[in-house]
């Protein structure tokens, strides 16, 4: 299946754009945190939508890797089987789109818009993700997801005993490179000064622990997609390595969440507790959009742990779902 008809479409057919106009839960992104937390939503009878734009992060990898049984496992059929997998609760529904508002209204409800559509929610899930800054360098939509990887503890281990190169910028790309010696032979950091690059102080660490530093602007990506033999750097230089990383910086995808007025951190992701909730009352996140490891298994376990916070607090409230009357709040058992 392409790439396309894995975003278009679940096992059982095409996503519709239809909505109903209320539910108990509105997530929003269907890739692993938006799809687990769904999945628990959907064990606890609670009525869902899943919108999901198609933008998931980890598409263009070969396979995803590190995931308890599924190692590995293509992200498009991760995906297929994710999806799948939700055919069993009906009263949990997949829809194609993107939310473009969203908003609370004195009536309690999450109001939100998406395209021509409108939605109400009793609670939302935001699993939002991140968007990576992409190198600007000839070759890079065929190597991406390859021999070319943005994340080390994702594609480490499939570099292990090779030449590595490093493109990036920012004062975290030392360390970036520096974590590729778990598995690589070597490490090449192409240093870009053009902009604000690698300092005398980093390039003494990087060397004591014989990590290159090559300045230079890289132009092309010398090889066949598998068959990488190194970067060509303007002016002709190939610096030689068979994988390469990068790391330009990733944005979260925090739009909705400023709407809503969700806390977020120095970096821009959601503020989350222990249960993923976030500073808006009725508002869950899950997944990249809130801090930790930017792994698929956590982003995973995240969703979980939100989607059943969030249907659990939905107990004692009307519901459109099976069970007409959830099982009343736990604080009604409380002792004085």
């Amino acid at each position: 299946m392409t790439d396309d008809a894995v975003l278009a479409t679940s096992r059982g057919g095409p996503m519709s754009s239809d909505l109903p106009p209320v539910v108990d839960a509105l997530v929003v992104g269907g890739g692993p945190a938006g799809l687990s937390a769904a999945t628990w939503l959907g064990r606890y009878w609670r009525s869902t939508v899943v919108v999901d734009a198609g933008n998931q992060r980890n598409l263009p990898a070969d396979r995803a890797h590190g995931l308890l049984g599924r190692d590995p496992i293509t992200p498009q059929q991760l995906l297929i089987d994710s999806r799948a997998g939700l055919e069993q609760y009906p009263h949990v529904a997949l829809r194609h789109g993107t939310v473009s508002s969203l908003h609370q209204d004195g009536d309690g409800l999450f109001h939100a818009t998406v395209g021509d559509g409108e939605i109400s929610a009793g609670r939302v899930i935001l699993a939002t993700g991140v968007k990576d800054q992409l190198p600007q360098i000839v070759g890079f939509s065929d190597h991406y997801g390859v021999d070319v990887h943005h994340c080390p503890a994702c594609e480490g281990y499939t570099a292990r005993g090779q030449t590595v190169i490093v493109l990036g910028s920012g004062a975290q790309l030392p360390e970036y490179a520096a974590e590729l010696l778990d598995w690589a032979d070597t490490v090449r950091i192409i240093n870009d000064p053009t902009v604000d690059g690698v300092t005398d102080d980093q390039r003494a660490t990087l060397a004591s622990h014989e990590i290159d530093v090559v300045d230079g602007v890289a132009e092309s990506l010398v090889g066949a997609p598998g068959a990488l033999s190194g970067v060509r750097l303007a002016g002709g230089n190939l610096v030689k390595g068979g994988t390469v990383f990068f790391s330009y910086g990733h944005h979260p995808v925090h739009d909705l969440a400023q709407q809503l007025g969700c806390e977020l951190d120095h970096e821009g992701r959601i503020i989350v507790n222990d249960f993923q909730l976030t500073s808006v009352d009725g508002v869950y996140a899950a997944g990249d959009i809130t801090a930790g490891l930017q792994l698929i298994p956590v982003a995973i376990g995240t969703g979980t742990v939100a989607g059943i916070a969030c249907a659990t607090s939905v107990r004692g409230h009307p519901t459109d779902s099976p069970t007409p009357h959830p099982a009343p709040p736990a604080n009604r058992f409380a002792g004085e």
